[in-house]
């Protein structure tokens, strides 16, 4: 049954058993949907709605090329349109999240698997709307009780995986909220710097 809800997804492509991690916010930029799927789960998820902007993180790794592929001929099957085609409900387009931080930071961003990395982005997303918990609050469950007892758990901390969907995601958010803070090349969009 599909919905005519309007939903903003993000899917970052890698390869293995399960590799689309995908993301989906609603029209206030909460998190709905933050999984990780094989294609065919990914592609039955998103035939379950009319209206849904998807952007795809190009992945980077010569061995993610051929998942990458499979999903962007996948989804062209499920009715999904260039979105150089405009008031087509279910557009897609493609981006690169480490750009895309790029621009929001104004520089470049720390390794994108280290920890500080991960907090930086994060925090990137939260400043810019995304509504995650504040990553900063991660610091006061520190201490050294808990660390001694191994009882601290980096659960809240998403993966790199995880924050590149996410960002993919609220950069479809932006495409239809935010327009002028975007720019798009054919099929490719960026975040501009503020």
């Amino acid at each position: 049954m599909e919905s005519n809800a309007l939903l903003f997804a993000g899917a970052d492509i890698a390869s293995g058993r399960k590799p689309v991690t995908f993301a989906a916010l609603d029209e206030e930029s909460n998190i709905t949907i933050l999984e990780k799927w094989d294609i065919s789960a990914a592609l039955s998820f998103l035939q379950e709605y009319k209206n849904i902007s998807l952007v795809i993180n190009k992945p980077s790794s010569k061995i993610a090329q051929t998942a990458y592929v499979d999903f962007k001929n996948q989804i062209a099957q499920a009715d999904f349109q260039s979105f150089s085609k405009k008031d087509h409900p279910k557009p897609w387009f493609e981006t690169n999240a480490q750009g895309c931080y790029r621009e929001w930071l104004g520089q470049n961003p720390l390794p994108r698997r280290t920890l500080e990395g991960r907090l930086q982005r994060a925090l990137v997303l939260y400043e810019q709307v995304l509504r995650i918990e504040d990553p900063m609050e991660i610091f006061e469950e520190i201490t050294r009780y808990k660390l001694i007892k191994g009882v601290f758990r980096l659960e809240n901390v998403y993966s790199s995986k995880e924050l590149d969907a996410l960002a993919a995601a609220y950069l479809a958010w932006m495409v239809v909220n935010r327009p002028e803070q975007i720019v798009v090349n054919g099929k490719f969009v960026l975040p501009t710097q503020e």
